[in-house]
């Protein structure tokens, strides 16, 4: 495994990656239909996700700067601390307005996601970075895969409250777990490395507007897809648990692996690759929503081509100085989140009017970045042959 970039800090925060993400994934999934179960529609559940965007844009990037300056490991537990009472107060909700409270802890704790992504960077080694970042990051959908089809099963026979209390005990262990890891002073900066300008910074400042532009894109879909099943393929929570649960397979087992296809093949275009594969998984559930069959189909493509998504992460941390990477990747995650919250909401409104439309959107959307990625990204030179006589 340590040919793969992976240490003994990154091992223990991929277990607790993997933990936390079984927590989540009890309720993750099943979430706009406990938003509907108190009261909300689409239009909610679009309001929802994009109060937690904002709240997640708002504090990444003051985590990042802070990890830049005081000790990496200190702001990754006070991000797992603050969380764990979040499942409690969504089991105790007794109308969709008050799970605002606890959508705001949640992603509020969100300002040690560029204090772990810059631990990733200063752990693994250069050459591996790719498959190191996607292994960590993406662990948490390994937890996830079973996450959904278990809470689908004991919210059907019991409740949801049952699935948040459990998920709040799974949070407390992850943050256990967490603790192992070393102290990760930041690094040494210079004046020089202060520096964020387009002019100065282009690759870094090119890949944040792309990311932010795929993050819009996607967020117009992605909240949709468990009532968009519900309401046109009519299935039932445990099947659209099941089926979720394959996507986040998927997803979890090619990160990886797109991790090294990254560092053999150019990161666009292995990204456009995956993003190709993500709108064949749109198109399968545009095709046939009620068909079980086309759902584990479209669930293969949709994780696979998720899978690929952690290589925005890693050309960030391939640009970013040492001393600087927190900020950087606070600044990265500030406009992919905020771009990512401000899209849910007109999803909600085309879903709202006709339950296609966000996935129809999306997959053209998606088709046009991908093919621009395979491509190579607009601004970056092309290499022009000798001529010859």
């Amino acid at each position: 495994m340590r040919r793969l970039g992976m240490t003994r800090d990154l091992w223990w925060m991929t277990f607790a990656q993997g933990l936390w993400g079984l927590g989540f994934g009890l309720y993750g999934l099943l979430f706009p239909l406990y938003i509907e179960k108190l009261g909300g529609g689409p239009v909610v559940v679009g309001l929802l996700t994009t109060v937690a965007g904002i709240i997640t844009a708002l504090v990444v990037l003051p985590g990042g700067w802070l990890s830049d300056r005081v000790d990496r490991r200190t702001i990754l537990l006070w991000g797992w601390i603050v969380a764990i009472p979040v499942p409690f107060l969504f089991a105790a909700a007794p109308h969709w307005e008050w799970l605002i409270p606890g959508v705001v802890l949640y992603f509020g704790s969100a300002f040690s996601t560029p204090a772990m992504q810059a631990v990733i960077v200063s752990e693994a080694p250069p050459k591996h970075l790719s498959t190191a970042y996607n292994v960590v990051m993406s662990v948490f959908g390994a937890g996830m895969v079973l996450g959904p089809t278990l809470g689908g099963y004991l919210a059907s026979h019991y409740s949801y409250q049952l699935v948040f209390v459990l998920s709040g005990i799974l949070y407390g262990i992850s943050t256990l777990v967490m603790m192992r890891i070393k102290p990760h002073p930041a690094e040494v900066r210079t004046r020089r490395q202060i520096e964020w300008r387009p002019r100065t910074r282009p690759r870094f400042f090119q890949w944040m507007i792309f990311s932010a532009v795929l993050a819009s894109v996607q967020g117009i879909a992605w909240p949709f897809v468990v009532p968009y099943w519900k309401s046109v393929g009519h299935l039932s929570v445990e099947t659209i648990g099941v089926l979720g649960s394959i996507a986040i397979l998927a997803a979890t087992l090619t990160g990886p692996f797109w991790g090294r296809i990254g560092e053999r093949l150019s990161l666009p275009r292995a990204l456009g690759a995956g993003l190709g594969l993500l709108v064949v998984g749109w198109m399968a559930l545009l095709w046939a929503p009620e068909s079980i069959g086309w759902g584990i189909f479209s669930g293969l493509m949709r994780g696979m081509g998720e899978g690929s998504r952690g290589l925005q992460g890693v050309a960030v941390g391939r640009v970013a100085r040492p001393g600087e990477t927190g900020t950087a990747y606070g600044l990265f995650n500030l406009v992919t989140e905020l771009a990512g919250a401000l899209a849910p909401l007109p999803g909600g409104f085309l879903f709202s009017h006709w339950a296609y439309a966000p996935l129809v959107v999306a997959s053209f959307c998606t088709a046009l970045i991908a093919w621009w990625l395979w491509n190579g990204l607009p601004g970056r030179p092309t290499p022009v042959p000798p001529v010859t006589t």
